[in-house]
């Protein structure tokens, strides 16, 4: 900006924009999960939780997702890419799931192939969730640090219920519990 002689320059800085995507199937390619659809009370059904992370326009660092796993669902130990394993833990005190996705570049996961992780998880309706359609993740939240404005940023995904949303295979009334 300039007023008479004075010169004034200003940097406005925007942190870049991260994106959790969170699905959920019973009939995938990567695990072949097992068990009835619709769940039944006291019988294990397994699924398969799909993350991917986007990042749009700046580079991010110390990328985590976390989701809490609500009483009667549990992790096998399945996971997909293997090699993510270690960064992937489960505390059964909390029941939240942690990933830790570490430092991403801008443009991951939008102009180019970004992070992701399959992982199974086992559900055993109770008999209080007969006739519901109980959630078998909570909602995932992602977080890291803009390396452009030095900012916490965050995004979420909805949690996903037994209804499956993403599967074509599984209708809302194939998610009630019988």
């Amino acid at each position: 900006v300039f007023l008479s002689q004075v010169k004034e320059e200003f940097v406005t800085k925007i942190s870049s924009k991260l994106e959790i995507v969170q699905k959920g199937y019973f009939q995938d390619e990567v695990f072949g999960n097992s068990g009835s659809i619709p769940p039944k009370v006291g019988e294990k059904t397994t699924y398969t939780i799909i993350w991917q992370v986007k990042n749009y326009y700046s580079d991010v660092k110390n990328l985590k997702v976390k989701a809490l796993l609500p009483w009667g669902v549990e992790l096998t130990s399945k996971i997909f890419p293997e090699e993510t394993a270690s960064k992937f833990a489960f505390d059964s005190q909390s029941r939240e799931i942690v990933w830790l996705v570490g430092d991403l570049a801008r443009g991951k996961g939008v102009l180019e192939a970004g992070p992701n992780i399959a992982f199974q998880i086992g559900f055993t309706p109770g008999s209080s969730q007969r006739g519901q359609i109980p959630e078998i993740i909570g909602q995932a939240a992602i977080t890291g640090e803009d390396s452009w404005t030095e900012m916490v940023i965050e995004a979420t995904a909805p949690a996903i219920n037994t209804a499956l949303p993403d599967d074509q295979t599984v209708t809302d009334e194939m998610g009630v519990v019988q």
